[in-house]
């Protein structure tokens, strides 16, 4: 049996502590977050001259890691007031990544109010989600604006050439 040092022993267990946070930096270093695949659908919607307001589902988004499909399916216009209104998208994803992947499913829902003022919500799942995305708007004037919901699959990979041409 080999007996150490506690002053070896210490060595040892800094020099693995320091190789390790070396090889976890360049990782991180070398990871690209790369787009599998993403997909956008929207409408309109018509903002009345009146104080109506409600709460106004926009259809569903959804990914499935494993076909790597991405969809967004939304109603594509309606008419609301401009009182305070909330707008949702329902977003899915009933498959989770495989074991050792890297995936991740980025739902982004955007309200733009008659002057072009942008209001957004971004929710990222790595696995199975059900959740409901929302946006509040309350414009100052009536008119027309839009909406955008977009699906997106990220994947970090890693990318060693980028690191050593830096």
């Amino acid at each position: 049996m080999i007996q150490l040092s506690g002053k070896v022993l210490c060595s040892i267990v800094l020099v693995l502590g320091l190789v390790t946070l070396l090889g976890y930096g360049l990782v991180s270093y070398a990871a690209e977050d790369i787009v599998v695949n993403t997909t956008t659908s929207g409408g309109k919607i018509i903002f009345q001259d009146n104080d109506s307001h409600g709460v106004y589902p926009l259809g569903r988004a959804g990914v499935d890691f494993g076909s790597n499909a991405t969809l967004s399916n939304t109603t594509p216009s309606f008419e609301t007031g401009i009182g305070r209104s909330v707008f949702l998208v329902i977003c899915e994803s009933d498959r989770g990544n495989e074991l050792g992947e890297t995936r991740t499913a980025v739902f982004t829902l955007t309200v733009w109010d008659p002057v072009g003022v942008p209001h957004s919500t971004t929710r990222e799942f790595g696995g199975i989600c059900s959740e409901t995305l929302s946006v509040d708007c309350s414009p100052f004037e009536p008119g027309e604006g839009r909406f955008e919901v977009t699906s997106t699959i990220r994947e970090k990979r890693l990318n060693l050439p980028a690191v050593f041409d830096r």
